[in-house]
């Protein structure tokens, strides 16, 4: 039967071209999982390399032949007239003559058979060797041209040494190309389900997932798939494992590439591995090409410490992606998180003109997570995912696994068969605050005065920063520390109030306000050293890009805001001395606070040295106990 006009006309020659093209790309595939994967080299240079070594350590383990002495031709003519000689070899052209003779004889002060002399090239006739045979000795002309066995070996152990410094060298210089670059076998590709959260950047990518799936109806309507798509975000979000969900769920086959890949010390390697990635990529077509680390390839030309080589790789990545050779059927995708450093061109339309956001999950994307990755661990029924994600404000998708990871791994050392909630808390803790370092001996006045630090730093933090939760408080030695005050927000916040963001300052100070307060400005100590560090880099964000202090104003010190440039010294000057303000002032707020608050430090303190571990709910029975009214003011957040 004859197929309808309406059928013929939606079976275009594109698509039956490019569906053969899709079966030969599987094909390849297929062929490569069943063959087990590229062809490994590394068992022939190890063969190169003991044959090398071999013949190496032969030549110089072997005794070198003593060489006969030489004697001049006059003493050689007398012993041959005398018949004392055996045998006459005649080498390397005629212009050596080597004597065997009937019995040793003292030569040069050693007793040898064997004599030698040397005579004019082309010095022995014919004529002369008949008489020499005349004489009764037996006369022999080398037939291989001169060369010894061992001067035949050392050419053949020089021969074999440089082809394999040559291989070597080419391999290093990108003349290896058959495994790299190959596409991703199936079985290693995933699908969106595999893949929690991110539901902002999986919208972005449904569109280059539907055009992959069906580019005829795109194309009816005059639109292009996006060249290329550029995953932006924090480490550990899931920007990799996303590339990979868009090829398993549009069907495609997916290259991976790591921005080092191209950049070694040889010139014309980086751009050489360009031109192959686009060609394997033209090969699988349709396929996804992706770049990790993506900052390392497609860095800012012409900024300091950036070599030409650099550049021309750079260049030839731009020329490959909508130069003249083409790149249909090939959507190249990026993942980097120093969008700052990206060359500008790389960003334009025609190269990677989408971007896409891949920030931090938030508690719907963590529990999302925590439900994809609990699919294979055996959970207890005390386990409550949700209280988790709300717990791991912060937290990407990579901490989230390698927190249940770390979990897991305590359950099968206490041998329980599943993993409870007390596992999942200390591995929580065992990842923010440390193992616990049993074999650290504290003294007991050392101990009291991490006690009164922690517990300053627990009491100031519940009264000037309540939107940060208290979660425990502990003198155990863990990590670098010999304590903590651990406070976690239970809540996703985007935007900081000034009021919140003195708090943190003052919270980091509470600390060095309790030793001021029971131990005396001469006895204080350097406990505070990473306090400080958080309290002046939250101050000087404060003066510097959000504007809140008077003396500097309004006025941003970011070098995008100065045309890239630094800003002038005036301006460095004016907010290190609003920094240093900014935390004096809350130095003597938190010191104020705990003058204020005496009897409940010390009494948080007696509790950590009794128990080393105190909660929330112990720290805050405390302080209602001696009447800080802790409970209004969370309730009045």
């Amino acid at each position: 039967m004859r197929p309808s006009p309406v059928l013929r006309a939606e079976r275009s020659p594109d698509s039956g071209l490019r569906e053969r093209r899709d079966l030969r790309s599987r094909a390849r595939l297929d062929l490569l999982s069943r063959s087990g994967g590229p062809v490994r080299y590394w068992p022939i240079a190890l063969v190169l390399g003991l044959v090398i070594a071999a013949v190496v350590g032969w030549r110089l383990t072997r005794p070198a032949p003593v060489p006969p002495p030489v004697v001049a031709y006059s003493e050689f003519a007398r012993a041959l007239t005398a018949g004392k000689v055996r045998e006459i070899l005649v080498d390397q052209g005629g212009s050596r003559i080597v004597a065997e003779l009937k019995a040793k004889e003292l030569v040069q002060g050693h007793v040898v058979a064997t004599v030698a002399t040397s005579v004019p090239a082309r010095g022995v006739s014919v004529e002369v060797l008949e008489r020499w045979a005349a004489s009764g000795a037996r006369v022999r002309v080398s037939e291989h041209g001169g060369r010894s066995p061992e001067q035949v070996l050392q050419l053949l152990s020089f021969v074999v040494l440089v082809g394999g410094v040559s291989y070597l060298v080419v391999r290093q210089r990108g003349g290896h190309t058959k495994g790299r670059f190959l596409p991703t076998p199936p079985s290693r590709q995933l699908t969106l389900k595999d893949v929690g959260g991110a539901q902002e950047a999986r919208a972005d990518l449904q569109d280059v997932i539907a055009y992959l799936k069906d580019p005829a109806r795109f194309e009816a309507m005059g639109a292009k798939c996006p060249k290329g798509l550029l995953l932006v975000g924090p480490p550990g979000t899931g920007k990799t494992l996303l590339a990979r969900a868009v090829a398993g769920e549009a069907g495609v086959s997916v290259i991976t590439a790591a921005g080092s890949d191209f950049n070694e010390m040889y010139v014309g390697v980086g751009s050489k591995r360009v031109r192959q990635l686009a060609e394997q990529a033209r090969k699988a077509a349709p396929c996804i090409v992706f770049i990790d680390e993506f900052d390392s390839l497609g860095g800012r030309r012409g900024r300091p410490n950036r070599s030409g080589e650099e550049e021309v790789t750079l260049n030839q990545l731009l020329v490959e992606m909508d130069g003249m050779g083409g790149s249909e059927g090939i959507v190249w995708m990026a993942a980097t998180n120093r969008e700052d450093m990206l060359d500008p061109a790389v960003r334009r339309p025609g190269r990677f003109d989408r971007i896409v956001e891949v920030g931090l999950p938030t508690a719907a994307d963590r529990l999302d997570i925590l439900k994809i990755h609990a699919r294979t661990a055996k959970l207890a029924a005390d386990v409550d995912l949700e209280r988790i994600a709300s717990l791991t404000v912060g937290h990407s998708g990579a901490e989230l696994a390698n927190l249940l990871n770390e979990a897991a791994i305590m359950a099968v050392h206490e041998g329980t068969g599943e993993i409870c909630a007390r596992h999942i808390e200390a591995a929580r803790d065992k990842i923010l605050l440390g193992r616990v370092r049993a074999g650290v001996v504290v003294s007991q006045s050392e101990r009291r005065l991490v006690a009164l630090h922690e517990a300053g730093h627990a009491v100031v933090g519940l009264i000037t920063c309540p939107e940060d939760r208290l979660h425990k408080v502990t003198i155990e030695a863990r990590g670098r520390t010999l304590g903590a005050a651990h406070f976690a927000p239970d809540v996703d916040r985007h935007l900081h109030t000034r009021r919140y963001l003195l708090g943190v300052i003052c919270k980091a100070l509470g600390g060095r306000a309790a030793e001021l307060v029971f131990l005396g400005p001469e006895n204080v100590t350097s406990g505070a050293g990473g306090d400080l560090v958080q309290a002046t880099s939250v101050a000087r964000r404060m003066v510097a890009d959000f504007g809140m202090s008077d003396e500097v104003g309004l006025v941003s010190a970011d070098p995008s805001a100065h045309n890239g440039a630094a800003p002038g010294s005036q301006m460095l000057s004016q907010i290190d001395n609003a920094v240093r303000a900014l935390i004096r002032t809350e130095a003597d707020r938190a010191e104020a606070l705990v003058r204020e608050h005496r009897a409940v430090v010390e009494a948080v303190a007696d509790a950590l040295l009794e128990h080393d571990v105190l909660s929330a709910d112990d720290v805050i029975r405390i302080a209602a106990a001696h009447g800080v009214e802790v409970e209004q003011a969370l309730s009045a957040v």
